[in-house]
């Protein structure tokens, strides 16, 4: 029973709380976001809207039961017959009733995330089945009323009563607690205890087609199609007349809604949404031209954050009624890039690309917004960036000039090579400082009227952004430059000073700079944050107090004090204001202006206050206006749902999802939708997610973070949708949240689910596993222990073989090294037979020709004759030593010792000629003497000489062989 109180003490607040914060503006025209049948792909016919506890917008669409989470858009379920939903209501368990073309009943909405229809047909007897369209539905306590133009069917424990009418009903209102019911005989008829009673004085109504009513203090307020608005207090009928009374009656009034202090929302066949207070005047007059999608409203709803749904003929509005922001429009709606606006004798003029338009700011204001337009100011046609007052002259500083703007015209004051914007020199008022493009003009007031007088010399830079401060100096900011602080001549004609400051001089950049005066401070926006100049160093350092608020981060684009001591800015994305508090604090507000993030025209931010409270942004989307006593409440708590769950292969097999039809119903996966337990080939799943949350939806943010695999949450992003592959096995939990425009966290959706392990990783297997782990254990001790065995014994075997084997190497080795030596004593041998059959032959040669030396020498010694004279004796003597002689010098025997001493030695004789050609035949013989190692002694007689004669011969050798004095030349020729 608690539960039950808190559950409708809750409904009841959250029901009751938009219509509290409603209040439509009547400046301007409410953001409005509209949603046609291309985008939500469906018939462009809707009748009827509702909101559930979540938060979850449906529609009553000719295709069905249309359902929109902020991203997408589905038909969730159709009625049992496909007919077209007409009318929808809900009750405090989220079980939404349908009415269509001779059908009704119910939806719940399965784990699964499916919606079931379930027909209600079945509890009427065949006679009560017959009817047309269900219009309307209401849940009012424990029974729903089913109202059709033949039969209204009260639904209750589960049984059905039917009211009939003889002459047809026209219509049903739900007014607080009580029903009404219009009959197109009796009148208007009051629904109690399940019985139709008459209302006192309620034929008067028969035939009025009332299309809704209202319990208000002056009683019932009556909506009818063609005939206006009534008021029944005290059973008397009486017309509510009202400003608009002409127009609600030629528009057809089709339905309605009641607003916040009275307002009243009056949806029409042909003009749209209208808008007016309790007492008849008009707050607000919405159509196609005013950006309404179409001019014929079935329906109107808000939701639990204040924003109004306009069902329509075709396609769906969201109205933001609740911002205290709306845009400034009118029927024509031509303008929509503003650089400047201005309010000058209660006319609000606007600069624009194409020239100054101008509406009068009085009349739009108070609600006249069907005769108020922007009419064009002649004279200008091209792009206008400022527009200032200046005494009693408004001028206007465009692309060829300055103007001064007089009624519907403009008047040229000054053609220059551009004009930026205009400045008042201090403590002349009568003088106007221009910047232009290429420099500073002059301009003086003459007879209460602005004369140009000259361009100012000695400065040629662009000069968009002029201030001045108190002692005179003139501040010029150049976006891409830096700034520039001049001083002017006694005359005015001529720059006498300038000094210059960008980054050099302490500014985080020289790009993007401005200048600003508050307070009579200057101030310079910087790319990070507000900075100033230090009187002492003249160096720029950053303000402490706007460093506080505003940060070193962002880049101030703007900065400007209204009437109030409210510091308006623009820095980086975000519009606020910095307001003093009473204990001399300050208080950032930015909340209400999150809108405007990436309106602006670069460069060209501009804001514009009033003594009265209104507050002007020149926007590339046209003018938006700033109600400063309209609160909205930023803080609404909302939802972020998960839309649909899929597993990628196979190929978008859904788990979780509301759209039709897709997701074969049945018990045991409804009930185990929101933690399914997948195979591991369902390892790739694909989330879709939203935020409940309508307003700027497109710029929602989203984090995430997948529980069990992730380790925690992503960043901020605008996606909306996370796919996720190659999962493990695992249980797993998908978070996510969103934050909205206004930074406002919503509740967490989550969605469980569990991966099972491949098969091949269950717990069959790893018994299966274990069990062949155990036989291929056993198969392999076996296997080892075998092949141990035999290794065993082809081990021994192998090693008797090799036993064997080495042995017979080793007698291989021991043969061979004996046949070795053998081969080298036989070398041997045979080279000392060589050597010394050498030397016999040699000897035998020498001998034999000896023995002819001595044979011819005896023959000369037999001829001496003792007879002979002295002198032939002394001839055959001289003959005798001449033999001698010859042979101790003749190479013949030499040449034959040398042919075979060159065998023996290896070409030694041939090889020392070769390499020391400056050798003679005698010291070729000795050196072969050495090489046959014979000493001084036996060469000296070899070769005749004496043995001083060999030392001699062995230098001379020495130094031809190029030996040092160390050298051993035996050593040498033997080793040659």
């Amino acid at each position: 029973m608690t539960k039950f109180l808190i559950r409708i003490l809750v409904l009841s607040i959250s029901l009751l709380y938009p219509i509290l914060n409603a209040q439509i503006k009547k400046i301007g025209v409410p953001f409005i976001t509209n949603y046609n049948p291309k985008t939500y792909k469906a018939a462009s016919e809707n009748w009827d809207v509702l909101q559930d506890s979540k938060g979850m917008m449906f529609f009553a669409n000719h295709f069905g039961i249309m359902q929109f989470d902020g991203v997408r858009w589905n038909i969730v379920t159709q009625p049992q017959n496909k007919s077209m939903v007409r009318s929808l209501a809900i009750d405090k368990n989220d079980k939404i009733y349908v009415g269509a073309q001779g059908e009704f009943g119910y939806v719940v909405q399965l784990a699964n995330g499916q919606y079931k229809y379930s027909s209600l047909l079945k509890l009427l007897s065949a006679s009560d089945q017959n009817f047309g369209d269900v219009l309307y539905t209401v849940v009012l306590h424990d029974e729903v009323v089913f109202f059709s133009n033949e039969k209204i069917f009260i639904y209750k424990n589960n049984k059905i009563k039917v009211i009939k009418s003889d002459s047809n009903f026209d219509e049903v209102f739900h007014v607080t607690s009580d029903i009404y019911v219009l009959d197109n005989v009796k009148g208007l008829l009051k629904l109690k205890n399940d019985v139709l009673i008459p209302v006192e004085n309620g034929q008067k109504f028969a035939g009025m087609k009332i299309r809704k009513a209202f319990k208000t203090k002056e009683g019932l307020l009556i909506l009818t199609q063609k005939n206006g608005l009534f008021t029944f207090k005290n059973n008397q009928l009486q017309p509510f007349v009202t400003k608009v009374d002409n127009l609600l009656k030629q528009s057809q009034i089709t339905t309605g809604i009641l607003l916040s202090d009275g307002y009243i929302g009056i949806g029409t066949r042909q003009s749209g949404l209208i808008v007016i207070d309790s007492t008849g005047n008009l707050i607000q007059h919405i159509n196609k031209q005013m950006g309404l999608q179409n001019d014929y409203v079935t329906n109107l709803k808000m939701d639990v954050a204040g924003n109004l749904w306009v069902t329509l003929k075709e396609g769906i509005s969201l109205i933001q009624i609740s911002s205290p922001l709306s845009k400034i429009l009118d029927a024509s709606n031509a303008e929509t890039k503003i650089y400047c606006s201005q309010i000058y004798q209660n006319k609000l003029y606007i600069a624009t690309d194409n020239g100054v338009f101008w509406l009068d700011w009085e009349a739009y204001k108070n609600g006249q917004h069907e005769n108020v337009h922007f009419q064009h100011i002649s004279g200008m046609s091209e792009n206008v960036w400022n527009v200032g007052i200046f005494g009693n002259s408004l001028l206007a500083f465009e692309k060829n000039g300055i103007y001064e703007i007089k009624g519907n015209s403009a008047q040229l004051l000054a053609k220059t090579d551009g004009a930026w914007q205009g400045i008042l020199i201090p403590n002349h008022p009568d003088l106007l400082l221009v910047g232009g493009y290429n420099g500073l003009y002059l301009l003086k007031k003459i007879n209460n009227s602005w004369v140009y007088q000259h361009k100012i010399k000695g400065f040629q830079e662009s000069s968009r952004i002029i201030v001045t401060d108190k002692a005179n100096n003139i501040w010029i900011a150049h976006g891409y430059k830096g700034i520039y602080k001049i001083n002017f001549n006694a005359t005015f004609d001529a720059v006498s000073k300038i000094e210059f400051f960008n980054q050099a001089d302490g500014f985080p950049s020289s790009l993007f700079l401005n200048t600003f005066k508050i307070n009579n401070k200057i101030l310079f926006g910087t790319t990070k944050g507000v900075y100033k100049q230090d009187p002492h160093s003249k160096k720029m350092i950053q303000d402490r107090i706007f460093k506080k608020y505003l940060g070193t981060e962002n880049h101030i684009r703007l900065l400007k004090p209204d009437n109030k001591n409210n510091i308006w800015y623009i820095s980086g994305e975000n519009t606020g204001k910095i307001v003093e508090t009473e204990n001399h604090n300050f208080a950032v507000e930015e909340l209400p202006f999150r809108k405007l993030r990436y309106l602006y025209i670069p460069g060209f931010e501009n804001i514009q206050t009033t003594a009265n409270g209104d507050v002007f942004f020149g926007t590339q989307d046209g003018l938006i206006h700033y109600n400063t006593t309209k609160t909205k409440k930023y803080q609404t708590k909302y939802k972020a749902v998960i839309s649909e769950v899929k597993c990628i292969f196979p190929k978008d097999s859904l788990l979780f999802s509301s759209r039709y039809d897709v997701l074969p119903y049945n018990t045991s996966s409804a009930n185990n939708a929101l933690s399914p337990v997948l195979s591991y080939s369902n390892n790739a799943l694909h989330f879709s997610f939203a935020s409940l949350c309508y307003d700027e939806a497109d710029a929602t943010k989203y984090e995430y973070w997948l529980e069990g695999f992730e380790p925690k949450w992503s960043d901020w992003n605008l996606q909306t949708e996370k796919e996720y592959t190659n999962l493990p096995e695992n249980e797993y939990i998908f978070h996510v949240r969103a934050k909205n425009i206004y930074d406002v966290e919503s509740e967490e959706a989550v969605f469980k689910f569990e991966i099972l392990p491949p098969w091949y990783r269950t717990i069959w297997a790893y018994i299966l596993y274990l069990i062949l782990f155990g036989v291929l254990l056993y198969t392999i001790i076996k296997y080892q222990k075998n092949l141990a065995e035999r290794d065993r014994e082809q081990l021994i075997l192998s090693q008797e073989k090799e036993l064997l084997r080495n042995r017979a190497e080793l007698n291989e080795q021991k043969l061979a090294l004996e046949q070795e030596n053998m081969a080298i004593m036989r070398e041997n041998l045979e080279t000392t037979i060589n050597l010394k059959n050498a030397k016999v032959a040699s000897n035998t040669v020498n001998l034999i020709h000896l023995n002819e030396i001595l044979l011819s020498i005896k023959e000369l010694i037999g001829q001496i004759d003792k007879k002979n004279d002295f002198n032939t004796n002394f001839d055959l003597l001289k003959k005798i030593n001449r033999i001698i002689d010859h042979e101790l010098q003749g190479d013949q025997h030499w040449n034959e010792f040398e042919e075979i001493f060159n065998q023996l030695h290896d070409n030694f004789m041939q090889r020392l000629k070769t390499s020391f050609p400056e050798l003679t035949p005698r010291d070729m013989r000795l050196c072969a003497y050495l090489r046959m190692n014979f000493n001084t002694k036996e060469i000296a007689p070899l070769l005749g000489i004496s043995v001083r004669g060999v030392e001699d011969t062995r230098y001379r050798i020495r130094k031809k062989l190029q030996l040092s004095s160390e050298a051993n030349i035996t050593e040498f020729i033997l080793n040659f």
